[in-house]
C-alpha cells in the first residue's frame, strides 16, 4: 500500500496539469447536469403560460417544436417592442398634442403690433433736412439727398458701398444719429390718420408710439389691455415716398410670429384676422433638463426672438466691436456701430444664422400669431382702411406633456410582456428564483451525491 501511495504521489507530482483539468472537467460537467436538472424543473413548475408545454410535451415533437418557435417569436416580439419604446422614450421626452380652446373676446389682448411704411424715410423730411445742409455747407440739394439715403444702410447693410459715404460721417452729429433717423421717418401721425376701438373713435397718438426696429422705424401699438375691434385709417401719402432699394408703396404688418407679416398695398380696404395660437406647457416638464424639453420656462429665459436678436448683437460686437442699430435695444457699454463699419457688418449680416444660437429656444408657455387678410374693396390710391379682429370663438392650443410617466413606461412594458409571453413580477421574480436559489440547491445536492 505505501508503494502504490507513493507512486500515486509520484505521479500527481509528474502530472498535476492533468489531474486540475480533470478536477475542472468533472466540476463543468457537474454544472451542466445541474443547470439542466434546473431548467427542466423550471419548465415544469412555472406559471408562465404556455412554457409549461415545452417539458409536458416533450414526446410529441413536432408539437414541442411548434410551440418553441411560437413562445421564441414572442419573446423576439417583445424584446423588439420594449426596445423601440425606450428609444422613443429618450428621443422624444415630450408630445404635443393639438386641440381647440373657448376664448371670450374680452380675454384676448392685442400683440404688439407694428406698422411700418414701405419707406424707410420720408421724402418731406428728407428734403427739409438736405435743405438745412445746403444753407450750412457749399453743396447742392440733390447732393445731400444723395448721401442721406446711404443711411438706409443702419437698416440693412448691403444697401450701400464702403465708399460711398466717406465724406458724410464728419458732418452728421453721431451721438444724435438715433433722433436723427426717427427724424426722417414717416410719422406715426402722418401715417395713421384715424382709429377706433369696437366702433368708438379713439386718439391714435394714445395707441401707437414710433419706435426703432431692425426692420425699420415702425408704429407699434403702446396699449397692452386692448381687445375687440380695431379700424385704423391710413394714408401713404405720395409727399413721403422716397424710392430706395426694397422700398415699395404701401404698409407691412408685423406681430410677435414667423407667421405674424403681411403687406397691404395701397388703396385696400383689408379686413385683416388674428389667429392666435397658445403654446402650453405642463408643468412637469420641469423634471427634464431644458435641452431635452427644448423649451424654457418664464424664470429659465427669454423667448426666443429676443434670445436670437441679442445673439446678433453679441456676434456684431465680437466681429465688429460696435453695437449695431436700433442702439436702444443694445447694451450700452460698446460704442455705436456707424456707416465707417458697414463692411464689418456686411460680413456678420452675410455669415450669421440662428443656427448659431442653440440656447435660443421657444418659452413652453407662450401665445403665437397669424395674420390673414381679406380684401373688401378699394379706395383712393392713397389710403388703406383696416380693421382688425380676432378669429373667434376658438384658437388654436398645443399642450406640451411629458411622454411617459415611470409608472406609465412600466405599465407599457407589462402590458407588452403580459401579451407577448405572458409575464409579470412574480414571473420575474419566479425566474430569478429558479437561476439563483434552486440551482445553487441543485447542485449542492448534486455534489453531494
Amino acid at each position: 500500500m505505501e508503494k502504490v501511495g507513493e507512486r500515486g504521489a509520484e505521479w500527481a507530482i509528474k502530472y498535476p496539469v492533468d489531474i486540475e483539468g480533470h478536477i475542472s472537467t468533472a466540476k463543468l460537467s457537474r454544472f451542466v447536469t445541474t443547470f439542466n436538472k434546473t431548467v427542466v424543473e423550471y419548465f415544469r413548475k412555472t406559471s408562465l403560460n404556455g412554457f409549461g408545454l415545452l417539458y409536458f410535451i416533450r414526446k410529441r415533437r413536432i408539437q414541442r417544436i411548434f410551440w418553441f418557435l411560437f413562445i421564441s417569436f414572442g419573446i423576439l416580439f417583445a424584446s423588439y417592442a420594449v426596445f423601440s419604446m425606450i428609444l422613443e422614450f429618450l428621443s422624444y421626452s415630450t408630445i404635443t398634442d393639438l386641440s381647440e380652446l373657448k376664448a371670450f373676446e374680452e380675454e384676448i389682448h392685442f400683440p404688439e403690433l407694428k406698422i411700418c411704411s414701405g419707406y424707410k424715410f420720408s421724402r418731406r423730411n428728407m428734403l427739409a433736412f438736405a435743405q438745412d445742409l445746403v444753407n450750412s455747407h457749399n453743396k447742392s440739394q440733390d447732393y445731400w439727398l444723395n448721401k442721406l439715403s446711404l443711411l438706409s444702410g443702419y437698416f440693412d447693410p448691403f444697401s450701400v458701398n464702403e465708399e460711398d459715404f466717406y465724406d458724410i460721417n464728419p458732418i452728421l452729429d453721431i451721438k444724435n444719429i438715433s433722433s436723427l433717423l426717427m427724424g426722417l421717418t414717416p410719422a406715426c401721425e402722418s401715417l395713421i390718420l384715424k382709429c377706433k376701438v369696437n366702433n368708438v373713435s379713439t386718439n391714435c397718438s394714445q395707441l401707437f408710439t414710433l419706435k426703432a426696429y431692425k426692420e425699420g422705424n415702425c408704429c407699434a401699438l403702446s396699449k397692452s389691455n386692448l381687445t375687440g375691434e380695431l379700424s385704423l385709417f391710413v394714408d401713404s401719402s405720395k409727399v413721403d415716398e422716397y424710392p430706395l432699394n426694397d422700398n415699395f408703396p404701401g404698409l407691412i404688418l408685423h406681430v410677435p410670429s414667423w407667421q405674424g407679416r403681411i403687406s397691404i398695398n395701397p388703396g385696400e380696404m383689408a379686413a385683416v384676422e388674428i389667429e392666435v395660437m397658445e403654446l402650453q406647457g405642463n408643468s412637469q416638464l420641469n423634471e427634464f433638463a431644458v435641452e431635452k424639453r427644448g423649451c424654457y420656462f418664464p424664470q429659465e429665459g427669454e423667448s426666443r426672438e429676443k434670445c436670437l436678436h441679442e445673439c446678433r448683437i453679441k456676434a456684431t460686437l465680437i466681429n465688429c466691436q460696435c453695437a449695431p442699430y436700433p442702439f436702444e435695444l443694445s447694451t450700452q457699454k460698446f460704442k455705436h456701430c456707424t456707416l465707417e463699419n458697414i463692411t464689418c457688418l456686411q460680413l456678420v449680416e452675410r455669415n450669421w444664422s440662428p443656427a448659431q444660437c442653440p440656447q435660443c429656444l421657444p418659452l413652453c408657455n407662450q401665445l403665437f400669431y397669424r395674420l390673414s387678410k381679406q380684401i373688401l374693396g378699394h379706395l383712393h390710391p392713397w389710403r388703406s382702411e383696416l380693421t382688425f379682429k380676432f378669429k373667434m370663438p376658438h384658437r388654436q392650443l398645443y399642450k406640451t406633456n411629458i411622454l411617459y410617466h415611470w409608472y406609465q413606461m412600466l405599465s407599457n412594458v407589462g402590458g407588452v410582456l403580459g401579451i407577448c409571453i405572458g409575464c409579470s413580477f412574480i414571473s420575474g421574480f419566479e425566474l430569478i428564483y429558479f437561476l439563483v436559489f434552486r440551482l445553487w440547491s441543485n447542485y449542492h445536492r448534486q455534489s453531494e451525491i
